[in-house]
């Protein structure tokens, strides 16, 4: 199967031929081919290549760019300011989207038109052999373009305005809650069965914690004196952009999502008491009770065996988060104290997603509104 938007084919002899552009004579590109036995072998084979000349070989004039060297230039200029996750994030929407459409255009030959019609192209025809895409995906990989063409303005480069680019309307994903029924049974199992997955089922209904920062707690994060816990790593799996490497993913731990989530969360006296029963050294992991962790993956399928052996509905374990927000708002907590509890940096993001009210507490608040000679 050929991969034409990376300029990587299969040959009539069985070999994989990848194309780059090695330098510009008189304005115009020069190429050099590699060729390997498979599709992977020549990918990593090329993107070493281009690592080494980026290196060495001085760029071309700006009115002779190419939008793969300038979306190069962005991704080296952002690489030491965000996290692995997210730099792998942009580099693989760069490679399998933007790459395929505009690599090898010239900057100056850009037009707007063509940004005009790329929200729909990428909604009815982006994915390729997958087909459409979502219209979340589809906003990821506009957001991803616009920040390159603003650097680009920035830097002087003959780039069209990255204000024609509009970000399609997103169909909010509703998560729900566990219902009350189903939430008081899940409690009663996890705390009926000496389990390490129960115990993390647990602590999130009581904390509200993520699945990626729950695995990556540790005992010494739990201070016992002062019942709290400091979220301050997550564990994640990435893509592996190490050409050497076969393995195509890796697992990092790293600071979480964002400078709001590495927070202090106040833990309910009961929940300590729980705890105790399982405290280890402080090096060793909450989940598995050793010095290596869990990755979410991992977790999220003994979560979803727990609650098959205890014949309980199959609910994401996001929800959990979302239920611990509800019963929150419901208990009457501050917006504020428990948007900083999420880790959210507004209130809005929580009580708009995180937060859903039932028909019971809807009921309640009706009732509020009895005129006071009906009482």
């Amino acid at each position: 199967m050929s991969r034409k938007g990376e300029n990587i084919f299969k040959r009539k002899d069985g070999r994989w031929e990848a194309r780059f552009i090695h330098h510009y004579e008189n304005g115009r590109a020069k190429y050099r081919y590699i060729y390997a036995d498979s599709y992977a072998e020549a990918k990593a084979r090329k993107l070493k290549e281009q690592t080494k000349l980026s290196n060495i070989q001085p760029l071309p004039p700006k009115q002779q760019c190419t939008f793969q060297i300038l979306a190069n230039l962005w991704l080296s200029d952002i690489k030491i300011s965000v996290r692995e996750s997210t730099y792998t994030r942009y580099y693989r929407i760069v490679e399998k989207y933007l790459a395929p459409r505009f690599g090898e255009l010239l900057l100056a030959k850009m037009e707007p038109k063509t940004l005009h019609t790329l929200p729909e192209e990428l909604l009815t025809s982006g994915g390729a052999n997958k087909g459409s895409l979502s219209a979340k995906t589809t906003s990821d990989i506009l957001c991803v373009l616009k920040s390159i063409l603003r650097y680009g303005s920035s830097k002087g480069y003959p780039v069209p305005s990255a204000d024609t680019l509009k970000c399609p309307l997103k169909n909010p994903k509703h998560t729900g809650i566990i219902s009350e029924e189903h939430r008081i049974r899940l409690e009663q199992c996890v705390l009926a069965q000496n389990d390490l997955t129960g115990l993390g089922i647990l602590f999130t209904l009581f904390t509200g914690v993520r699945i990626g920062e729950l695995c990556g707690l540790r005992w010494e994060d739990i201070n016992f004196d002062n019942s709290t816990v400091c979220v301050r790593r997550t564990v994640e799996r990435i893509a592996n952009l190490d050409p050497d490497s076969i393995q195509k993913t890796k697992v990092v731990v790293s600071i979480p999502k964002t400078q709001n989530s590495i927070r202090t969360i106040p833990i309910p006296n009961f929940l300590i008491q729980f705890l105790l029963l399982y405290r280890c050294e402080d090096e060793c992991y909450l989940l598995t009770g050793t010095k290596t962790y869990t990755e979410p993956h991992q977790y999220y399928i003994r979560y979803r065996k727990f609650l098959k052996r205890n014949h309980i509905d199959q609910y994401s374990f996001h929800t959990l988060r979302h239920t611990f927000a509800t019963r929150c708002v419901e208990a009457g907590f501050d917006p504020k104290a428990l948007s900083e509890i999420l880790g959210h940096s507004n209130v809005s993001t929580t009580m708009s997603i995180y937060v859903h009210p039932t028909l019971q507490q809807k009921k309640a608040q009706m009732e509020r509104l009895t005129p006071e000679y009906f009482v």
